[in-house]
């Protein structure tokens, strides 16, 4: 019997002392993934708050987040076209009519720019940050549009841009759900 004990611990123990090193390893990737996601989200919540910030400060609009739909999302600018319709009287100022929005899309553009060197630990992340990045610099592109149709006041123009601010808006909550999933412990 104790034969037979001593060759399974002889042949278990290279197996236990690998334990310690798999928790570390696991660990050690859990830190990572913390050091990613923080990396992920000191680059985009600061140029989200910049975007709100430029699409819902019109003159006579309430600047609440609650205002905004989903505080720091794609879709605020959907949301601002909505509420912001303030046409070009100020437009080359930012936060009032298509000066603001216009000034959004190249905050967006910017974080686009930002997000792309991030490396991610799982493929599927940076699947999630890949297309993010699609979405804001979509989201880019409708607001420049949106800034044009609003000088040039055609409002069915503007009513199409806005629907699909909101279409994006829809698909940047799932993307960020996601990378959200992905950065829980």
């Amino acid at each position: 019997m104790f034969l037979s004990l001593h060759r399974l611990l002889t042949r278990t123990a290279p197996l236990l002392l690998l334990l310690p090193a798999l928790s570390a390893s696991t660990s050690c990737g859990r830190f990572s993934r913390t050091k990613q996601c923080r990396a992920l989200i000191a680059q985009t919540n600061p140029a989200l708050d910049d975007v709100l910030t430029l699409t819902h400060n019109a003159p006579g609009e309430p600047s609440s987040a609650a205002n905004a739909g989903g505080a720091g999302s794609a879709g605020n600018a959907g949301n601002a076209g909505n509420a912001g319709n303030a046409g070009s009287g100020n437009a080359g100022s930012p936060g009032t009519g298509s000066g603001g929005y216009i000034a959004a899309a190249g905050r967006y553009e910017r974080l686009a720019k930002q997000l792309g060197p991030l490396e991610f630990g799982a493929e599927d992340m940076a699947q999630n940050v890949a297309e993010y990045v699609g979405i804001l610099n979509s989201a880019a592109q409708n607001l420049r549009a949106l800034a044009t149709a609003l000088d040039a006041n055609n409002a069915p123009e503007a009513e199409r841009l806005n629907r699909e601010l909101e279409r994006i808006s829809t698909h940047e909550r799932s993307v960020v759900s996601r990378m959200d999933a992905w950065c829980q412990p």
